[in-house]
């Protein structure tokens, strides 16, 4: 059975599912259950945003649950407010708190995190015990007013079952287009690689902070919907193991996976239950069936939730050309490069664009900069060569502020020295790295469009969604590697990988392109085509600093040529005059040793005599 109509079934068979508990008459106690499985839905949908989309490990999310929960019963207990106003500010106000947690992520990472929000867990449990004259002690809050909808049903379960499970879905489809969109990109990069994400533009700051919002969003409608079905809230029902019960249901989705948390709260929710009657021994049996799930399914449930999404979940894919007969080839894009150029005169323009002044970086007691100044003109490709260790890779993370200097490295005036990466990146500096840094769960053209500007394609958010993606694929097609849009990134090859990764740099049109290393995993003819290419951006616009250790490549495409060796500037000019020089030839090849001397000849044995005197102190 083809998967086009496998998958219709599919959902079929999961709506039937859905509605069998009302239709066949399933008694309030299962009812209950399952509503509190959608409700564990959510809290978990944006625990898995959070940790499985953004990367930030959080172990507290009971808390934010509890918040938002203890905010709806106070709204609606002291303030008289109903619940339709109170639930969206409870929301609101345990949204606020997530945006404090996300400035503290920002200084806290890891496993540290994990251990505060745990912590903050723990802290709201006893402020819930202890301040009685708010929350009512360990007590809690009880007689809270509870959501009543008569003509569903006669029990509050029955009534509340399809509105929770609407309100469950419609969260999840937010979610799903979330995900896709350019914020849930820029998440999934901070993930990946925090380093790549910020050179190409991505505030990381930013984005873990909006990760923390929806997390606690989540958090609070779980929470505000949970003392509307149940009408109390006590601090014993957002404890620790709470928050573990909710990573855990993650993981069984899936880390990263958006439908696969939907099951996984699901199978937490309902299994301990089903296996009741067993006793004594139902935990263990819990316990056993999630093992065995993992183990058959490591990546978790997520697997069967993403097929089942489908095109929901990546979006629609454009065509891209037919794959060439070999892995890697520019041809194409390098003869397009070639008659563009065609009849083309290149003069660099005088004005410099970029002007590096003093510039020194030591790490430790090793000074890999050392006063270096050079300047970049317009229009030009300049080449930054020298011996391992001599600080080239150095000069391109302080032009592009992964590293601080001293000293000044300004671009048309403005400086660029000590600026964040993502600052750098929207003044018009882009760049590859030494090692290859894609993000690997991501899609080739996922990839390159998280690197497009923000206001690319038209004036909507669909037309700018779209221009993007069309961005992208110019990019990808310009670099030889169109072919690849739709490839997983962790599936390439080490020379795609770096095509993709210069076709993610020259996406934004940046005015300075820094490219370390651009010919690492090409073979020889792909290094004459590559030359081609970079000749084509530079008569588009882009100036280029490139470093490389292929000196038939930097002979061919520089227009000039600064060499570093330990740190300090020994030679520029143009590419003939520098790989000539005394100075360049010593770096790469080490001193001269002068030739050896035969020893002198040793005098007779015994006693000089007068004449022989000077000649044999001379020789002492």
């Amino acid at each position: 059975m083809s998967s086009r109509l496998l998958r219709p079934l599919a959902w079929l068979a999961v709506l039937a599912a859905l509605a069998a508990p009302i239709a066949f008459g399933l008694n309030d106690y299962y009812l209950r259950v399952l509503n509190l499985a959608w409700i564990f839905a959510i809290a978990a949908l944006g625990l898995q945003i959070v940790t499985g989309v953004a990367g930030q490990i959080v172990l507290g999310q009971a808390a934010l649950v509890g918040f938002g929960g203890y905010a709806t019963a106070l709204l609606m207990m002291r303030l008289q407010l109903p619940w339709f106003v109170a639930l969206p500010a409870a929301v609101l106000l345990t949204t606020a708190v997530g945006a404090l947690l996300g400035a503290v992520s920002t200084r806290i990472k890891g496993h540290y995190l994990a251990i505060v929000t745990l912590g903050l867990n723990e802290i709201f449990r006893m402020v819930a015990i202890n301040e009685e004259w708010l929350t009512g002690g360990p007590m809690g809050l009880r007689d809270i007013p509870t959501l009543s909808i008569p003509g569903l049903g006669g029990s509050i379960d029955r009534q509340l079952y399809l509105p929770l499970l609407a309100v469950c879905a419609a969260v999840y489809a937010l979610a799903v287009h979330f995900h896709r969109s350019r914020i849930g990109r820029t998440l999934r990069a901070v993930r990946d690689d925090e380093i790549a994400a910020e050179a190409m533009g991505v505030d990381s700051r930013k984005a873990k902070t909006i990760a923390f919002m929806l997390c606690s969003a989540c958090g609070a409608l779980a929470g505000g919907l949970y003392v509307l079905l149940a009408g109390f809230a006590a601090p014993n029902n957002f404890t620790v193991f709470e928050s573990i019960k909710m990573m855990l249901m993650v993981v069984m989705g899936g880390l990263g996976s958006i439908a696969g948390t939907f099951l996984g709260a699901v199978v937490i929710t309902v299994l301990p239950e089903a296996l009741r009657d067993l006793q004594t021994y139902y935990l263990a049996a819990f316990g056993l069936g999630v093992v065995l799930i993992l183990l058959v399914a490591p990546r978790g449930l997520g697997v069967i939730g993403d097929w089942m999404l489908g095109r929901f979940l990546t979006g629609p894919q454009a065509s891209v050309a037919e794959a060439p007969a070999s892995p890697l080839n520019l041809r194409d894009a390098a003869e397009a490069a070639s008659a563009a150029l065609a009849g083309q005169v290149h003069a660099p323009q005088a004005a410099a664009l970029l002007r590096v002044e003093g510039v020194s970086r030591a790490f430790g007691g090793v000074k890999a900069l050392n006063d270096v100044r050079f300047e970049l003109r317009r229009g030009e490709i300049l080449g930054l060569i020298g011996p391992n260790g001599s600080g080239k890779s150095t000069m391109i993370n302080a032009c592009s502020g992964v590293v601080s200097v001293d000293g000044a490295i300004a671009l048309e005036g403005t400086r660029l020295d000590n600026h964040r990466p993502w600052e750098i990146h929207a003044k018009g500096v882009a760049r590859i790295f030494q090692n290859v840094r894609l993000w690997e769960s991501m899609s080739v053209l996922e990839n390159v469009m998280v690197a497009c500007p923000r206001t690319a394609g038209g004036a909507g958010p669909g037309a700018r969604e779209a221009g993007r993606r069309e961005a992208a694929l110019q990019a990808l097609v310009h670099m030889g590697v169109g072919h690849l849009a739709h490839r997983r990134a962790g599936d390439l090859s080490f020379g795609q990988s770096r095509l993709v990764e210069m076709a993610r740099a020259i996406v934004s049109r940046p005015r300075l392109l820094l490219l370390d290393e651009p010919a690492a995993g090409l073979r020889g003819g792909l290094i004459e085509e590559l030359a081609l290419i970079l000749k084509h951006l530079r008569a588009e616009g882009m100036s280029i600093l490139v470093v490389e250790h292929r000196v038939r490549l930097v002979m061919d495409m520089c227009d000039r040529v600064v060499v570093l060796n330990l740190g300090d500037k020994i030679a520029d000019g143009r590419p003939t005059e520098v790989m000539s020089s005394p100075a360049v030839v010593e770096a790469y090849l080490g001193e001269r040793i002068p030739p050896e001397t035969p020893p002198a000849a040793m005098p007779p044995a015994g006693p000089p005599d007068a004449a022989d005197a000077p000649r044999a102190v001379a020789v002492a």
